[in-house]
Protein backbone atom coordinates (compact mmCIF):
# COMPACT_ATOMS: atom_id res chain seq x y z
CA UNK A 1 0.00 0.00 0.00
CA UNK A 2 1.24 3.17 -0.85
CA UNK A 3 0.78 6.60 1.22
CA UNK A 4 1.65 10.43 0.42
CA UNK A 5 4.09 11.56 3.13
CA UNK A 6 4.10 15.55 4.17
CA UNK A 7 7.31 16.91 5.21
CA UNK A 8 6.77 19.65 7.71
CA UNK A 9 9.43 22.36 9.20
CA UNK A 10 8.69 24.02 12.72
CA UNK A 11 5.45 25.63 13.12
CA UNK A 12 3.13 26.45 15.83
CA UNK A 13 -0.37 26.37 16.85
CA UNK A 14 -1.75 29.22 18.21
CA UNK A 15 -4.42 29.89 21.11
CA UNK A 16 -7.19 32.48 20.14
CA UNK A 17 -5.91 34.79 23.33
CA UNK A 18 -2.39 34.23 21.94
CA UNK A 19 -3.31 35.00 18.16
CA UNK A 20 -5.30 38.30 19.75
CA UNK A 21 -2.08 39.39 21.54
CA UNK A 22 0.47 39.18 18.90
CA UNK A 23 -1.39 41.69 16.63
CA UNK A 24 -0.97 39.40 13.76
CA UNK A 25 -3.51 39.57 11.34
CA UNK A 26 -3.95 35.73 10.12
CA UNK A 27 -4.53 35.34 6.36
CA UNK A 28 -4.73 32.18 4.12
CA UNK A 29 -1.59 30.90 2.87
CA UNK A 30 -3.09 27.89 1.34
CA UNK A 31 -5.11 24.61 2.63
CA UNK A 32 -3.54 22.26 4.23
CA UNK A 33 -4.35 18.18 3.34
CA UNK A 34 -6.27 17.76 7.03
CA UNK A 35 -9.66 19.07 6.80
CA UNK A 36 -9.75 22.48 8.07
CA UNK A 37 -6.40 23.10 8.38
CA UNK A 38 -4.61 26.16 6.29
CA UNK A 39 -0.99 27.79 6.93
CA UNK A 40 -1.20 31.25 7.46
CA UNK A 41 1.08 34.11 5.31
CA UNK A 42 2.11 35.42 8.25
CA UNK A 43 4.95 34.53 10.72
CA UNK A 44 4.65 34.49 14.70
CA UNK A 45 7.87 35.04 16.61
CA UNK A 46 8.30 33.86 20.20
CA UNK A 47 11.20 36.53 20.76
CA UNK A 48 13.78 34.02 19.34
CA UNK A 49 12.61 32.37 15.97
CA UNK A 50 9.60 32.69 13.55
CA UNK A 51 7.26 29.96 13.67
CA UNK A 52 4.59 29.06 10.47
CA UNK A 53 1.18 29.38 11.94
CA UNK A 54 -1.05 26.29 11.07
CA UNK A 55 -5.06 27.08 11.81
CA UNK A 56 -7.54 27.03 13.03
CA UNK A 57 -6.48 27.71 16.57
CA UNK A 58 -6.07 25.24 19.66
CA UNK A 59 -7.06 25.35 23.33
CA UNK A 60 -2.82 25.16 24.17
CA UNK A 61 -0.31 26.98 22.18
CA UNK A 62 1.82 24.32 20.62
CA UNK A 63 5.49 25.49 18.68
CA UNK A 64 6.57 21.80 17.22
CA UNK A 65 10.20 21.52 16.38
CA UNK A 66 12.32 18.81 14.32
CA UNK A 67 14.86 17.13 16.70
CA UNK A 68 17.25 19.56 14.83
CA UNK A 69 15.56 22.37 15.86
CA UNK A 70 14.93 21.62 19.23
CA UNK A 71 18.91 20.72 20.03
CA UNK A 72 19.37 23.90 18.68
CA UNK A 73 17.75 25.45 20.87
CA UNK A 74 17.55 23.28 23.93
CA UNK A 75 21.15 21.79 23.82
CA UNK A 76 21.51 18.24 23.67
CA UNK A 77 21.42 17.54 27.39
CA UNK A 78 17.71 18.83 27.90
CA UNK A 79 15.39 15.21 27.11
CA UNK A 80 13.24 16.30 24.59
CA UNK A 81 9.22 16.96 25.00
CA UNK A 82 7.84 14.47 22.16
CA UNK A 83 4.73 15.53 20.71
CA UNK A 84 1.81 12.50 20.69
CA UNK A 85 -1.25 14.43 21.32
CA UNK A 86 -1.56 18.05 21.72
CA UNK A 87 1.00 18.69 24.72
CA UNK A 88 1.67 22.03 24.81
CA UNK A 89 4.78 23.89 25.15
CA UNK A 90 7.78 22.87 22.65
CA UNK A 91 7.50 20.22 21.35
CA UNK A 92 9.09 17.53 18.73
CA UNK A 93 6.76 15.75 16.51
CA UNK A 94 6.46 12.00 16.34
CA UNK A 95 6.53 10.77 12.60
CA UNK A 96 2.76 9.99 12.42
CA UNK A 97 0.07 8.29 10.27
CA UNK A 98 -3.19 10.46 9.53
CA UNK A 99 -6.28 8.23 8.53
CA UNK A 100 -10.03 8.36 9.24
CA UNK A 101 -11.49 5.80 11.07
CA UNK A 102 -13.04 4.09 8.09
CA UNK A 103 -9.89 3.18 6.64
CA UNK A 104 -8.61 2.52 9.80
CA UNK A 105 -10.67 -0.29 10.48
CA UNK A 106 -10.27 -2.16 6.94
CA UNK A 107 -6.10 -2.12 7.89
CA UNK A 108 -7.18 -3.11 11.69
CA UNK A 109 -5.41 -0.39 13.31
CA UNK A 110 -6.25 1.47 16.59
CA UNK A 111 -5.59 5.24 17.37
CA UNK A 112 -1.54 5.07 19.04
CA UNK A 113 -0.86 2.36 17.38
CA UNK A 114 2.32 1.87 15.09
CA UNK A 115 3.56 1.61 11.44
CA UNK A 116 6.67 1.35 9.20
CA UNK A 117 7.19 3.01 6.23
CA UNK A 118 9.97 1.91 3.49
CA UNK A 119 11.37 4.31 0.55
CA UNK A 120 13.44 2.78 -2.13
CA UNK A 121 16.57 4.18 -4.39
CA UNK A 122 19.56 5.49 -3.53
CA UNK A 123 18.89 6.47 -0.15
CA UNK A 124 16.28 3.42 0.63
CA UNK A 125 15.56 2.55 4.13
CA UNK A 126 12.84 1.80 6.69
CA UNK A 127 10.99 4.41 9.57
CA UNK A 128 9.33 2.27 12.09
CA UNK A 129 7.62 3.60 14.84
CA UNK A 130 4.86 6.01 13.05
CA UNK A 131 2.33 6.84 15.25
CA UNK A 132 -1.10 5.91 14.08
CA UNK A 133 -3.54 8.88 14.64
CA UNK A 134 -7.51 8.51 13.79
CA UNK A 135 -10.13 10.96 12.85
CA UNK A 136 -13.39 10.06 10.70
CA UNK A 137 -12.18 12.84 8.14
CA UNK A 138 -8.18 12.67 8.40
CA UNK A 139 -6.63 12.46 5.05
CA UNK A 140 -4.56 9.33 4.38
CA UNK A 141 -1.07 10.89 4.80
CA UNK A 142 2.05 10.06 6.76
CA UNK A 143 3.90 13.44 8.46
CA UNK A 144 7.36 13.41 8.84
CA UNK A 145 9.69 16.11 10.27
CA UNK A 146 12.62 17.63 8.08
CA UNK A 147 15.44 15.29 9.18
CA UNK A 148 13.35 12.54 8.75
CA UNK A 149 12.54 13.16 5.63
CA UNK A 150 16.08 14.23 4.66
CA UNK A 151 17.43 10.89 5.93
CA UNK A 152 15.79 8.97 3.09
CA UNK A 153 15.77 12.18 0.54
CA UNK A 154 11.66 11.63 0.79
CA UNK A 155 10.48 14.89 -1.15
CA UNK A 156 6.87 16.69 0.24
CA UNK A 157 4.04 14.75 -1.31
CA UNK A 158 6.17 11.57 -2.96
CA UNK A 159 4.81 8.25 -1.99
CA UNK A 160 6.29 5.43 0.46
CA UNK A 161 5.44 1.82 1.46
CA UNK A 162 3.20 1.98 4.33
CA UNK A 163 3.78 -1.35 6.27
CA UNK A 164 1.72 -2.56 8.67
CA UNK A 165 2.01 -5.58 10.75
Amino acid sequence: MKVICEVSNKHCHLTEETSKKSGLNLTKLKDISQPGQWVSKEYYSDGTEDFRVIMPCRSEDQFELSLTDWIKRFGRDTEPKWKRNKEAGYVVTLRHLHISDKQAKEFGLKDGDFVSIRKEGIRAGQLDKVLVRISPNFDFRVHLDTDEANALYIKNGEEVDLIVT
